[in-house]
């Protein structure tokens, strides 16, 4: 049996994961906010059958994952733990260390988005094209000037977004010249712009629903439970370049 501990379940991303992983073919476990410090405790009683396999997924505040990470330190067998997937995003150095040093016993996803068109839209960038450079590199030697706009409803907090952070990474594009705005609600809209005088070209990828996050979050989880990952910290890209390469190698 597979089995899903959901640390956030009360937050918007929890409950899309929640109702998105129902009659799935593993069992969701909600950890509220009192459990995350005695989720040791929990995973060990579950682990008491050698036949089962835990993910844990925390999407909580990075409070919430600093002690998920105390709880886990206290795990003497992390065997049956196929990993950590954590949603969440503004988490300080020092808790960045601890992720770092808990990802030596087991591997942590630690992802600004969830969405597999983002992946995507990340891959495409990063892609060689037929004269061995880069889309962004490529552009650039042809005189496109390079910029990213994103949009996002007018809760978000952080500006610019991790996923605007993330695909500015990967066009080699200065945060500087990355826009942000905030505005209604508006679930994501990111667009790398790349412009001359006479022309320009977008990429662009919208999303329609959160439930495309839940959704990428589990398809993730159900591609690890069937997979290893070496022990260390990945992001959406990396971990998802492991585990479909894995999968054509079986």
């Amino acid at each position: 049996m597979n089995h899903l501990l959901l640390a956030g379940a009360s937050g918007r991303l929890g409950r899309e994961i929640l109702t998105a992983g129902q009659n799935k073919n593993y069992a969701i476990h909600c950890v509220n906010r009192s459990e995350l410090g005695e989720l040791n405790t929990r995973i060990e009683k579950i682990s008491a059958n050698p036949n089962e396999q835990i993910i844990i997924i925390d999407v909580t505040l990075p409070e919430g994952t600093e002690t998920i990470l105390k709880s886990l330190q206290c795990i003497h067998n992390t065997a049956q733990i196929k990993g950590m997937v954590i949603g969440s995003t503004g988490h300080s150095d020092q808790q960045l260390q601890k992720i770092s040093e808990i990802s030596k016993i087991l591997p942590i996803i630690l992802s600004t988005n969830f969405s597999r068109g983002v992946y995507l839209f990340e891959e495409i960038l990063k892609a060689k094209t037929s004269s061995g450079v880069s889309v962004s590199s490529l552009a650039r030697q042809l005189g496109f000037d390079l910029s990213l706009w994103e949009s996002h409803h007018i809760k978000k907090k952080d500006a610019p977004s991790g996923t605007a952070r993330t695909l500015a990474t990967a066009a080699s594009v200065d945060l500087d010249r990355v826009v942000s705005t905030r505005v209604g609600a508006i679930v994501g809209e990111h667009s790398l712009l790349m412009s001359q005088e006479s022309e320009e070209l977008r990429i662009t990828h919208i999303a329609h629903s959160r439930r495309l996050f839940a959704e990428g979050a589990l398809d993730l989880c159900e591609r690890l439970f069937k997979q290893t990952l070496e022990n260390k910290v990945y992001n959406m890209s990396d971990a998802l370049n492991d585990l479909l390469q894995s999968k054509g190698k079986d």
